[in-house]
């Protein structure tokens, strides 16, 4: 099958060339997209810019080198959103009416409306994207997006979301996208968190890991994301896919949104305690799959079957 290739020859740019942000941006590039971008720190950039990638030294300067196309974001939390767009060199200033911005970060949904509503002011589009995967898939194309924004917002991004991409889902207005993440990782981070506090009692009994491994993944307690983390369960390794740090982020930002609408999300609520905890300890840049660790000091002593 053949690999979707760049709608067009105007540049497009993009701010946030962190662990996700960089293998997405290669991916645009290999597949003849011009791109312009922006880092916190440009040694971060090099690679990009060996391949064909030019360098904007302020979002200001990136949205002026795009005039008025597609750029997009990608940062650590809504914080940091605000201050790319809307900072003293941020990239509203330089950008002309036209502009679509499509936020690939994972914020609260009232964030992304609030963002969109300052950039429409100004004739800027937002659609807010964020995405489903990890840098694997990135790599390798297969992300899901979960899009909020006016149709025609989400229409214009789509060539270039269907590069990284395996299924852009378009869910609503600006918001719906962020609504959409927030609801996976609840998912997401409840299911390792509960095969961590399993695999840690299957120790405290003195039951083999790998058997209770095979196991599971054999019966009612199988999941997709056991299946992923089983490798680092098993070495007690856990090079960082999504952080322990992010994760505690995403569990506030659910938390929160809950309540913004009157309702509660109490196993939320915990395992943010539980994941900020575990972050403090010394495990905020390791895999989620860390929170093993948290679950297996819980015991008062180490069994044959949690041993390294």
């Amino acid at each position: 099958m053949a690999l979707p290739t760049a709608p067009a020859a105007s540049p497009v740019g993009f701010v946030g060339l962190g662990r996700m942000g960089s293998p997405i941006a290669r991916r645009l590039l290999d597949r003849g997209v011009p791109l312009v971008v922006h880092n916190r720190s440009r040694p971060k950039a090099e690679e990009l810019l060996a391949l064909g990638a030019r360098w904007a030294e302020t979002p200001a300067a990136l949205a002026r080198e795009v005039d008025g196309g597609v750029v997009f974001t990608l940062l650590t939390d809504a914080k940091a959103v605000r201050a790319v767009l809307f900072g003293r060199t941020g990239l509203a200033r330089g950008a002309r009416p036209g502009t679509l911005v499509v936020d690939l970060s994972t914020v609260a949904p009232a964030e992304s409306r609030a963002l969109a509503a300052r950039l429409v002011e100004r004739g800027i589009g937002f659609v807010d994207a964020p995405l489903g995967g990890s840098v694997a898939a990135a790599t390798g194309g297969t992300l899901l997006v979960y899009a909020g924004g006016a149709a025609a917002d989400i229409d214009r991004a789509r060539p270039l979301l269907s590069i990284f991409a395996r299924r852009v889902e378009a869910l609503g207005g600006v918001g719906a996208g962020t609504s959409m993440k927030l609801v996976n990782n609840l998912l997401t981070v409840a299911h390792v968190a509960l095969a961590a506090e399993a695999l840690a009692l299957a120790g405290g009994l003195g039951l083999d890991r790998e058997r209770v491994l095979d196991l599971l993944l054999d019966g009612g307690g199988q999941s997709r994301m056991l299946a992923d983390k089983r490798e680092a369960f098993s070495r007690r390794d856990y090079p960082a896919r999504f952080t322990l740090a992010l994760a505690a982020k995403d569990l506030g930002l659910i938390d929160r949104t809950a309540r913004d609408v009157g309702g509660s999300v109490p196993l939320a609520h915990a395992l943010r305690r539980w994941a900020q905890a575990a972050a403090r300890s010394g495990l905020a840049e390791k895999d989620l799959s860390a929170l093993l660790e948290a679950s297996i000091g819980r015991f008062p002593a180490a069994s044959p079957a949690a041993a390294p």
